[in-house]
Formats: C-alpha cells, sequence, structure tokens
C-alpha cells in the first residue's frame, strides 16, 4: 500500500463517517429499543450489496457497546457506499454507530498490507493521515497471506472531536479482532 493510497483511504472512510453521520442519528434516535427491524438487509443481490450487508451484520452482532467500553449505549447502522476502485474491486464501506463512536469496517480488494504488526496472525497496520486538517488512523488487516485483500477498520468520535492514536488503535485493535475473523474473506 503506498501513501497516496493510504490517504484515499482516510479520507473515504472520513467522507462516509461524516456523510453517515446525519443519517445514523436520524435512525438510532428513531428506533425503539425492541424494534427488530433488518437495516442489513441488501438492497439487491448485486455483489456490493451483499459484502455491505455481510460487514453490517458483523457489526451489528458484535456487542459494539461492550468492545468500546460503553454497555448499554444505543447501537444504530449508519450507512454503506462502495467506492470505485482502479484496477481492483469496489471498496465497500459500512459505517455503525454505537454511543458516541463510528465504526467503518471496509473491504479492499485485491491487495495487502505492509506488515508492522499482526493481529490473530493476520499482517496489520496502523495507518495515518489527514482529513479536513485532523489527523486519522485506520487500522488495515489483510485477509489472508495470498494478497487477496484487507479489511480497513476505523473508530471515529461520531461528533468529529479527534482521538488520540493511542485510543484510537485501541478501539480498532479491538473491533477487528471481534469482527474480521466472523467474516467470509478471512483466512486463517
Amino acid at each position: 500500500m503506498n501513501i497516496s493510497r493510504r490517504s484515499t483511504l482516510i479520507q473515504a472512510g472520513a467522507a462516509l463517517a461524516i456523510g453517515g453521520i446525519g443519517l445514523a442519528a436520524v435512525v438510532y434516535w428513531s428506533q425503539s429499543a425492541t424494534e427488530k427491524s433488518d437495516s442489513c438487509k441488501p438492497a439487491s443481490k448485486a455483489a456490493e450489496d451483499v459484502t455491505g450487508s455481510v460487514l453490517c451484520k458483523a457489526l451489528r452482532d458484535a456487542d459494539l457497546p461492550k468492545l468500546l467500553g460503553i454497555p448499554g449505549a444505543r447501537t444504530a447502522f449508519g450507512g454503506a457506499m462502495a467506492q470505485p476502485v482502479q484496477g481492483g474491486e469496489p471498496s465497500i464501506h459500512v459505517a455503525y454507530v454505537a454511543g458516541q463512536y463510528t465504526v467503518i469496517v471496509a473491504t479492499h480488494k485485491p491487495g495487502s498490507v505492509k506488515e508492522t504488526e499482526k493481529l490473530a496472525g493476520h499482517a496489520a497496520t496502523l495507518v495515518t493521515g489527514t482529513s479536513s486538517g485532523k489527523e486519522l488512523y485506520n487500522l488495515a488487516v489483510d485477509y489472508d497471506a495470498a494478497g487477496t485483500g484487507f479489511y480497513t477498520v476505523d473508530v471515529l468520535m461520531t461528533d468529529g472531536t479527534p482521538m488520540t492514536k493511542d485510543t484510537a488503535a485501541q478501539f480498532e485493535r479491538t473491533v477487528a479482532a471481534k469482527v474480521l475473523p466472523t467474516l467470509p474473506e478471512w483466512r486463517s
């Protein structure tokens, strides 16, 4: 992954987070705690919609409030988007809101990350970038050793307040360790 690709990933994640925050807030506050709407149902059978649905369900089922240290916080689907990629499949980004945090998981095919750490036995690296003058971080983790693709995990404050690198990295590693091994592309 080169520097310009990292910057693009950070900017795309930030754009999804910022754009999805308004929608997520409406959904978040309008849903009752007992409502069982399936916001993760794919809109169509298109590969992008199915992948988005899988990511959404993985985030929904991960108990994000517990993972982020805010048990009992409300959660809501924040939105999904497909980002065209030159020379690869579209990157699918899904946002989920948990309390004051927005969690974004995205797929990127093909590609791999330059390992600086391991997460559940997979090559991973913490990527740093800027968007609108704010420093942002996301964790990139390979699907497998073959270079078939990688995931990125972002945890952001829903209100746009910057997070420290240590806090963002801790939350992203925690979410990644719980969510990524449940996804179909993940290979041991």
